[in-house]
């Protein structure tokens, strides 16, 4: 990508933009979607669909990629909060399986969202953090000082959300259309955190829980003037019961246990408190109208626990136990099979509300919204389950497609888009492969492969800097399950800690999983002779055979042997079983490498002097595309070469560069970084061929494509393309349906 991004910051994984380089402001979008200016490529006959997100983003319809919190008022209708959603819903509204809005403001200009909710029937309040982008940001009354960040609440209008209505002291009213409405609570340095984990409120009071300080804060609802606090032992999700008392998650005295405190408005403690099971851990709390206390249980259950006050007992249950994970096929997704619970909520009807997807990984493992009735029938259920997340097409199964944590079947038969795709199993299994690197660090691409006649996913990250590898088993159903790993160096975790445990301690490594059990142990590893880091490479591939290339900058390509299978049924790799390969010398900086294994192909890509990296251009294929055919036979000089670079009119004198290619059937595919733009090529020739732009279908928008591997393609035997390209603006996939034939001049049709 370029360097002008590097605004953008990273927190606990969670992926944050600054306002400069925020690809989901939908003004910037469409102004994005004609940067490159004149095309002179032609349109092709094709439909646009989407998956992985029960709407499209067609007029501001998409459910967002993740949910921390969620508030449930009497009329059902859903408010829920995070951190971060890469299109601006933070803050999201829903009703009756359908979007209803945001609260907007929650997104650039140094803010975020946060992990607490609620509302009463004038107001909405959030939890919401500030930042100041590394000192770009400069106004007291907006910004923290340098070096600080913000923990506080936002406060706006439930008839309206995105608007609000000032109050004396409250933080805002530049550089954003909203009044002052923003409470601050904690000023704290940067490295420090000091959230609100818990919000309710009354017609009267607003209760805030204040961790950091081990308080529970009361406000005015009203004025926002501070009215009393008391002290509270790590306060969580709170929830005000029919009679007016308080109930909050806190922790016990009882190391590792939780309980739910009751208190009374004015802080006394009172009877009925419950001290959960060690297995239980509450992440959501609501109270129903018959002062039953709702707990979504994100412990090893699965399921949401209806307690009696005081009883440690649940006396009734919501879910599967064990949730998605449970039997007969673990995995598989279906009514009330939860997983990796982020709220609970209930109407004045009873109905029961249930949000999951946020997930120990920190970034979100796609949301599920879900609402049964009092008795437990599905009313509806909803979900956006991409987030930075590049699915792949299985070779063999025609329906299937892996996500980094889904697996989706597709129907082509369906004629509505949007409708093809269903949700069939949620991959990842915590509880039972805690090494598994999707809960350590953040994979973005998936690749299928079948290796003697069993499917493999090989995953990759948004920095190219590992490639981690799954099989999969009868015993553990649908859950993909960790065999394999290559690291160019070593590795930390998503917090900055060395992981995984018993990793070399330098340099690079592969480690392959020997006994079955899916854990990094010391034993497993192969390292590098002098185990010095990998050579600086973006560029990874998996081919037929499920050998791994690699595409250095500056030192060839290296081209690691699958030379077996280890008895836990995985590919084996090591450094034994490498070969470098010399880089055609076209190139003075090699960025992609891909092989075709059946036509004995390689694709390269990458720069030349005549073309060079004069920008420092990161993340993107290269400004030229060569093809080299029978490679294995020692060939190096080039069928063909394609300039792929074009003038780039919003920064100039630089370049607008492809994100990612592929290969499929006849053609050679690239997306654009800026608009989801896929030109094609004839893969034979490098002749372009036209081009698809995302469609009305899903409002002619895409936000940015951020992953080195964001496009996959596949020829059906019918003569459809399907063309998947990474969409993490509102949560899913565009997916492109195509079949050769006459394109459509572009200078008959407007800019797409």
């Amino acid at each position: 990508m370029y360097d002008d991004r590097n605004l953008s910051f990273y927190n606990n994984r969670r992926k944050c933009h600054s306002l400069v380089s925020i690809c989901v402001s939908f003004a910037f979008s469409m102004f994005c979607s004609v940067a490159y200016g004149q095309n002179t490529s032609q349109r092709l006959n094709y439909r646009t669909s989407w998956i992985g997100n029960s709407f499209g983003g067609k007029s501001d319809q998409w459910v967002q990629n993740w949910v921390e919190a969620m508030f449930v008022s009497a009329d059902g209708t859903v408010y829920t909060n995070a951190y971060w959603d890469e299109g601006g819903r933070e803050v999201g509204i829903y009703r009756d399986g359908k979007v209803v809005g945001l609260a907007a403001h929650t997104h650039g200009w140094g803010a975020t969202g946060g992990a607490a909710i609620t509302a009463n029937d004038r107001y909405l309040y959030f939890a919401q953090s500030v930042n100041n982008e590394g000192g770009n940001l400069k106004d007291p009354a907006r910004w923290p000082a340098k070096g600080r960040l913000w923990f506080g609440i936002s406060r706006r209008l439930v008839k309206d959300p995105a608007t609000g209505v000032s109050f004396p002291g409250a933080k805002g009213g530049t550089a954003d259309s909203l009044p002052p409405v923003y409470l601050l609570i904690n000023d704290v340095p940067e490295a420090d955190k000091a959230p609100v984990n818990g919000l309710a409120a009354s017609s009267k009071e607003l209760f805030v829980s204040d961790p950091a300080n081990s308080k529970i804060r009361v406000y005015d609802a009203e004025t926002m003037e501070p009215v009393r606090s008391w002290q509270a032992k790590n306060p969580g999700q709170m929830a005000l019961a029919p009679d007016g008392t308080l109930w909050c998650v806190t922790d016990a005295a009882i190391l590792g246990r939780f309980e739910v405190a009751h208190y009374g408005t004015d802080g006394r403690s009172l009877p009925g408190a419950i001290l959960f099971k060690s297995n239980v851990h509450p992440h959501g709390l609501a109270i129903d109208g018959n002062g039953r206390i709702l707990v979504a249980d994100d412990g090893v259950d699965q399921n949401v626990k209806i307690y009696r006050p005081g009883n440690a007992v649940p006396v009734a249950s919501v879910g599967v136990k064990g949730g998605v994970l449970a039997g007969p096929v673990h995995g598989a997704v279906g009514p009330a099979r939860f997983h990796d619970l982020s709220g609970v909520g209930v109407d004045g009807q009873g109905r029961i509300y249930v949000a999951s997807g946020y997930g120990v990984s920190g970034d979100g493992v796609g949301t599920e919204l879900e609402c049964v009735s009092a008795v437990g029938e599905p009313q509806w259920r909803m979900s956006g389950l991409f987030f930075v997340d590049q699915a792949d097409f299985d070779p063999i199964r025609d329906e299937a497609v892996y996500a980094k944590h889904e697996e989706l079947h597709l129907n082509y038969g369906a004629s509505t888009p949007g409708s093809e795709w269903s949700y069939r199993a949620f991959t990842l299994d915590r509880f039972l492969f805690p090494d598994d690197s999707r809960l350590h660090v953040s994979p973005t691409t998936v690749w299928v492969r079948y290796i003697g006649g069993k499917p493999f996913l090989y995953m990759t990250d948004m920095y190219s800097s590992f490639l981690a590898i799954y099989r999969f088993d009868a015993a553990h159903g649908e859950i993909a399950i960790p065999c394999g790993y290559f690291a160019k160096n070593r590795q930390k975790d998503a917090h900055g800690s060395d992981w995984p445990s018993g990793q070399p301690s330098k340099g690079e490594w592969i480690w392959n999983d020997l006994n079955l059990d899916g854990k990094f142990n010391f034993d497993e590893y192969s390292t590098a002779l002098h185990n010095p880091d990998a050579p600086a490479l973006w560029g990874w591939w998996v081919d037929a055979a499920g050998d791994v290339w690699q595409a250095t900058e500056k030192d060839g390509i290296r081209h690691f042997k699958m030379f077996g299978m280890t008895s836990a049924g995985g590919p084996s790799y090591d450094y034994a079983h490498m070969q470098v390969e010399k880089t055609p010398e076209l190139f003075n900086n090699l960025q992609r490498a891909q092989y075709d294994l059946a036509t004995d192909t390689m694709y390269l890509s990458g720069y030349t002097d005549a073309a060079p990296n004069d920008n420092r251009y990161w993340k993107v294929v290269g400004r030229v595309i060569a093809c080299v055919d029978r490679w294995s036979a020692g060939n190096r000089k080039p069928v063909w070469t394609r300039t792929v670079s074009k003038p780039d009119t919003q920064h100039v004198g630089q370049q607008a560069i492809p994100a990612s290619f592929t290969v499929a059937g006849d053609y050679l595919l690239t997306v654009e970084v800026f608009d989801a733009r896929v030109e094609v090529y004839n893969r034979r020739t490098g002749e372009n061929v036209g081009y698809l732009s995302p469609g009305p279908e899903v409002g002619s928008l895409s936000g940015w494509v951020d992953v080195p591997y964001g496009i996959s393609a596949r020829l059906r035997k019918d003569g459809e393309y399907e063309i998947l390209v990474e969409e993490d603006a509102r949560a899913k996939n565009i997916l492109y349906r195509w079949r050769p034939q006459a394109a459509v001049s572009s200078l008959s049709l407007k800019a797409p």
